[in-house]
């Protein structure tokens, strides 16, 4: 499922993105665009790159799961950037329908931008159930699971994270720190 994941991101970056780039966008989306797509041209870059290439690693030793999550805990935490900016993204696409729209047909996607903007979020908490299924079947086989432990602990940190940054990002016209 992470190679379809990073698939996808690539319809984004390598489709969507560049599409946009390539048309120009209307006057008034001017600089929008940016805040559309936040920096999930980070995530894929990171995860096509690298993180794809080290959950493969962990099929040949399990052992390196929950290791490559908590190593990478810094890492991660681009979610949580990501899902910051994603209540103003939704409200940006959402304007700009017709215009996203036809973005989707120049590229022959049959999903939308949207589609692909929430499997991030979608991701991340897959992580967590991933790992939470590893500790379960570990646990069961008698083995040491304080690694595992910890990375489930990590693991369910940064979704709640992301959930309270999204929440954060709905807020109008609060204006304290």
């Amino acid at each position: 499922t992470e190679k379809d994941y990073v698939k996808d991101l690539g319809i984004v970056v390598e489709g969507f993105m560049k599409r946009i780039e390539e048309k120009g966008v209307p006057d008034d989306m001017k600089g929008k665009d940016k805040i559309v797509f936040g920096n999930i041209h980070q995530i894929y870059d990171w995860h096509k790159d690298f993180f794809v290439g080290e959950l493969e690693k962990c099929l040949e030793d399990q052992e390196k799961l929950p290791g490559l999550f908590c190593k990478h805990e810094r890492r991660l935490h681009m979610y949580v950037v990501y899902c910051q900016n994603k209540p103003k993204s939704e409200f940006i696409v959402a304007e700009y329908d017709s215009y996203f729209e036809g973005i989707q047909q120049d590229i022959n996607s049959r999903l939308g931008i949207s589609d692909f903007l929430i499997k991030p979020i979608q991701r991340i908490t897959k992580y967590q159930l991933l790992l939470k299924d590893f500790l379960k079947y570990s646990a069961k086989a008698g083995l040491n699971c304080q690694d595992i432990e910890r990375a489930v602990d990590l693991m369910s940190q940064v979704p709640k994270l992301c959930n309270d940054m999204m929440n954060l990002g709905r807020l109008q016209g609060f204006e304290v720190n």
